[in-house]
């Protein structure tokens, strides 16, 4: 998928800039969150536990039928000359299941299919649960961010808070306007308070991916690079999972095919006649007659079964196809704002508050003008840092349904 190019200069350019001291020991990239996840998610454990299973029965798909022993006694425990055990005869039968019509051959492909597909479950949970965390991740960066525009703010507001103050001690402004700035500044400070309270809530919801506390910083550098992730030319794995479900679906077509012939079970053995102290061997075949029974239900039902399967896979790549689309389109959207809010709109508003701060001090405008330069600039950060949340959160989708998501992707982006 084509993005723009990284935004050049942005942090320069009026973006929220990482906090003093981020790179303290306790900083969690997005690749360390991603690790920490994989090791203890019980769900891509799960999915490791059905491959182990799938590639034991697809061992035990290419094992013979085991051979029969069977011991027969006769003529015993009756009347007359059979009273006893002296007139008893002991036949020692040994017997074998012949599978014909390809019965192991189909059996242990269809086998290797469930393998196929199973593996490529374990792969998805995993990539779900990157995906899931990466979500989490940027959550908690703009949550950081946010925090970093309300204190910026702050800032900015009991400075004016100050200038204002003098003015009115100096007859320059009405009682008024202290009560107002003073009205806006205890908002500033409980939107500090708010956010910070938000950004503790989405570390937590990170950290509930591996069981641990929301007791770290969060690296936000990341967050304001909007650089593409390095091209994957893979087929989806969705799609590779609809297609294994299909190739299994068809090798069980060929599975109750076989059925159709029946599998003789021919037996050879040794009997001894007690009564006239002789021996002899026996041999012997059974062979079910599919007479009433062809399997042509069993048959059918595969056959409709793996025809499912072949459309479920043009499905699912007309739905690939519209979610690929729609998530570039958001993504490429949010790039555009992204970099309208960099290069004009955020300079722009720091030029305007700048200035008003200035001609307000020297009696130039008014301080009503100052506090809505000082929202407007608020405003153009914070919907800059929406638009980018709304475009990591479309190439974390995008990566996902590409197989593109790698543990590493926070560490090569920021270089």
């Amino acid at each position: 998928m084509l993005f723009c190019a990284a935004l050049i200069g942005l942090a320069a350019a009026g973006a929220v800039k990482a906090q003093p001291g981020e790179r303290a020991s306790n900083l969690l990239t997005r690749g360390d969150a991603i690790a920490r996840a994989l090791e203890s998610d019980p769900g891509v454990a799960a999915a490791g536990e059905g491959l182990r299973a799938a590639e034991a029965l697809a061992r035990q798909a290419r094992l013979r039928p085991n051979p029969s022993l069977e011991v027969q006694l006769e003529d015993f425990g009756g009347s007359g000359p059979v009273s006893g055990f002296d007139g008893a005869q002991a036949t020692y039968t040994l017997s074998q299941e012949f599978e014909l019509g390809g019965d192991r051959h189909a059996r242990a492909n269809f086998a290797d299919r469930e393998t196929g597909a199973a593996r490529i479950r374990a792969g998805l949970s995993e990539l779900d649960l990157r995906e899931a965390v990466e979500l989490a991740f940027v959550e908690a960066q703009a949550a950081e961010a946010l925090v970093t525009v309300a204190q910026s703010r702050l800032e900015v507001a009991k400075d004016f808070s100050a200038a204002v103050d003098r003015r009115v001690r100096a007859a320059r402004d009405p009682e008024a306007a202290r009560a107002r700035v003073s009205a806006r500044l205890a908002e500033t400070e409980i939107e500090v308070e708010t956010t910070s309270a938000r950004a503790g809530a989405a570390k937590a919801a990170l950290a509930s991916y591996w069981g641990g506390a929301g007791d770290f910083s969060i690296e936000t550098t990341t967050f304001f690079n909007t650089a593409p992730r390095d091209a994957n030319n893979n087929a989806s794995p969705d799609i590779a999972l609809a297609e294994a479900e299909r190739d299994s679906a068809a090798a069980r077509v060929e599975i109750e095919r076989a059925k159709r012939v029946p599998d003789p079970d021919v037996r050879a053995g040794f009997r001894q006649l007690r009564g006239i102290d002789e021996s002899a061997f026996v041999v012997g075949v059974s062979v079910p007659l599919p007479i009433w029974n062809r399997n042509s239900g069993a048959i059918a039902a595969a056959k409709a079964d793996a025809n499912r399967a072949e459309y479920a896979v043009a499905a699912r790549k007309r739905e690939l196809a519209r979610e690929i689309a729609y998530l570039t389109s958001q993504a490429e959207a949010a790039h555009a704002q992204i970099k309208a809010y960099a290069e004009r709109i955020i300079p722009a508003s720091e030029r305007a508050l700048s200035q008003s701060l200035g001609a307000y001090r020297q009696g130039g405008l008014s301080y009503i003008e100052v506090l809505d330069a000082q929202a407007s600039l608020t405003e153009a950060k914070m919907r800059q840092i929406s638009a980018l949340l709304t475009y990591h959160r479309a190439e974390a989708k995008l990566a996902r349904r590409m197989g593109a998501l790698s543990p590493d992707y926070s560490q090569e982006n920021s270089q």
